[in-house]
């Protein structure tokens, strides 16, 4: 999965990462609705209440990413709705597909325009994107979720985390903000 495509801009508020993994989607759809095997590959202390209309909490009461599940229809379509900091009509969803051979996961990310605000006060990356510090993305974070999907790979192969050259990804991907975001 290391060298798993990059993450592509829907429009400027919207990413896409599309995944397969040579396992059922049943075991997929756990690994993206289960709060102990997001705890794995994404946050300790993730608290789901999976379901429509169930809150979660991912990385424990007091975290940044919580909200209200929008979409439940399993074991292919769950979408986290309204994640701080990216708005109420914000949302993280995970599209399961099986394909011969595995499951074909489809992520996206929306931040609702004109909401995210930059409460880290963290400078434009890229230094001249358009929108500066406004701009929902940061590379770190997008090859954040890239190491992510990595790990969810790992998890179900019964794998250790694989080690990843960090920063070599999020020049990747600062490669591509650069190049693709509109």
């Amino acid at each position: 999965m290391a060298e798993a495509e990059l993450a592509r801009f829907i429009d400027r508020h919207t990413i896409q990462y599309v995944r397969v993994y040579p396992h059922p989607v049943e075991r997929v759809w756990a690994a993206v609705t289960d709060a102990a095997q997001m705890a794995v590959w994404f946050f300790p202390d993730s608290q789901i209440d999976a379901r429509a209309g169930g809150a979660y909490a991912l990385g424990g009461p007091g975290a940044n990413f919580k909200g209200v599940i929008t979409i439940f229809e399993p074991p292919r379509l769950v979408r986290y709705g309204g994640p701080q900091p990216h708005g109420p009509d914000g949302y993280w969803q995970f599209t399961l597909d099986p394909v011969p051979g595995g499951t074909r996961m489809m992520f996206v990310q929306s931040s609702q325009p004109g909401v995210w605000r930059n409460t880290h006060n963290w400078p434009a990356d890229p230094a001249d994107h358009p929108a500066g510090e406004l701009n929902p993305w940061r590379p770190g974070t997008l090859s954040g979720w890239h190491v992510s999907f990595d790990h969810i790979g790992d998890m179900l192969d019964g794998a250790p985390p694989r080690a990843v050259d960090e920063a070599a990804l999020t020049a990747r991907y600062r490669e591509l903000m650069h190049a693709t975001q509109p």
